[in-house]
């Protein structure tokens, strides 16, 4: 393939010939040796004691990590961490991994033993924390009023510590830190709380902002009811290794992290653009739910880089349709009901919206303001009923641009759309 403008489409890359401009994926170097760079993370923790110091005494350890939505060394992690467990004296035995799967669907229990790995999971066990199947603590309600519950597992353990990926979030500012407890090991109360629209779309609520972000402060408070008290964090390249690990306290770590990589995630542009082509990479690439993101990152910047009424190209092979879980399928009827966009982002105000509902609220604003098509989706018969275009190829999507616009289309090109997140200025 030429070195000219492209983005990811799953794991393959699509040539974009007539764009404008192109923001390349942040080009992080791969940690030259993973074991050692999260062997040197736990010696040296942010924020915290060292974990062999921190977990002595405890005679039950939950570790959250991410499901298969999100790409994540875990199993390399664990197996470092189960070291430093034993060192602190903690048995196998009072080991247990948690797969935080939010409301995305569960786990098999060959995907986890894939996610933990063949030699942690012959030491250790492994379940899923699910926010609609798994029996959930309740430990009541943050300032704010979000209820607090959370998967027994992980409640109840003497200590818990989470494993994740920080990169930019709509709602988060930043994934990683704590939102692997208080979201991924979350009951159904709590995520549909915090995900619901009045609060996704209350100020400070952003992409790449911790400070003043209530959404990040609930996540805080949520945790804090719970025995988190260590993390392990990654930051991955485009080839989905990863480029830097930190650990100790979640918080500390999550923006150690977050504060090191921001000048690469986060861009701005002199002037908005007709067409904006997104590439999103495999895991994200495999629903719409997950894909969509991508959109909303563009689409609901405080500047948007896309003119008003543009077209927002997501390229996407999505072999998962909308997606599976529950909260992705709710997602997708929620938005194909919608009348108008207008109309599904007044009812999401004035009601709640199920499970995933959050999604299609924010996607229904990105309708509202701009026009979005899919280019790269193996079978795209159910976009159309979502308000969403289908193309085979990026140049018929932008050709219908031009034919919409009466000229030639200015067009960006942006190759890792999940982690640059473009604005104006």
């Amino acid at each position: 393939m030429s070195a000219g403008p492209w983005v990811f489409c799953g794991a393959a890359r699509l040539p974009v010939p007539r764009a404008d401009a192109f923001e390349p994926p942040a080009r992080l170097p791969q940690a030259a040796d993973l074991g050692h760079a999260v062997e040197n993370a736990l010696a040296h923790p942010v924020g915290a004691p060292r974990l062999r110091k921190l977990a002595r005494g405890a005679a039950t350890v939950a570790v959250a990590i991410p499901d298969v939505s999100r790409p994540c060394p875990s199993a390399a992690i664990l197996e470092h961490l189960l070291d430093e467990l034993h060192e602190a004296g903690v048995p196998d035995e009072g080991i247990t991994v948690v797969v935080g799967c939010g409301l995305h669907r569960t786990t098999s229990a060959a995907e986890r033993e894939a996610l933990v790995g063949a030699a942690v999971a012959a030491r250790v066990g492994s379940e899923d924390a699910q926010g609609l199947e798994t029996p959930c603590a309740d430990l009541g309600l943050t300032s704010g009023g979000a209820p607090v519950h959370v998967a027994r597992r992980v409640a109840g353990a003497d200590l818990a510590v989470t494993v994740g990926v920080v990169e930019p979030h709509l709602y988060a500012g930043f994934s990683g830190g704590v939102k692997g407890v208080a979201i991924g090991c979350a009951g159904h109360e709590t995520i549909a709380w915090t995900h619901r629209p009045a609060f996704v779309s209350a100020s400070g609520v952003a992409v790449g902002t911790l400070t003043g972000n209530p959404f990040h402060e609930t996540l805080l408070e949520i945790a804090a009811r719970t025995p988190l008290a260590w993390a392990v964090n990654a930051v991955m390249n485009e080839g989905g290794h990863a480029a830097a690990v930190a650990a100790g306290d979640p918080t500390a770590a999550q923006a150690w992290l977050a504060q090191a990589h921001r000048r690469a995630w986060l861009r701005a542009v002199d002037a908005p653009y007709d067409v904006i082509v997104a590439g999103v990479h495999a895991p994200k690439s495999a629903s719409f739910y997950q894909a969509s993101r991508a959109a909303t990152y563009i689409g609901l910047a405080a500047v948007p880089a896309l003119a008003d009424g543009g077209l927002l190209v997501v390229c996407a092979d999505l072999p998962g349709g909308a997606g599976d879980g529950p909260g992705e399928r709710n997602f997708a009827d929620v938005l194909a009901a919608a009348a108008s966009p207008a109309a599904l982002v007044a009812r999401g105000l004035r009601e709640p919206l199920g499970p995933g509902g959050q999604r299609a609220f924010v996607m229904a604003r990105v309708l509202e303001r701009f026009r979005l098509a899919v280019v790269g989706a193996g079978d795209p018969g159910f976009l159309e009923p979502l308000g969403v275009a289908a193309f085979d190829c990026v140049d018929a999507a932008v050709t219908a641009a031009e034919a919409r616009l009466g000229r030639r289309a200015r067009v960006l090109a942006v190759a890792d759309a999940m982690a640059t997140v473009v604005s104006g200025r």
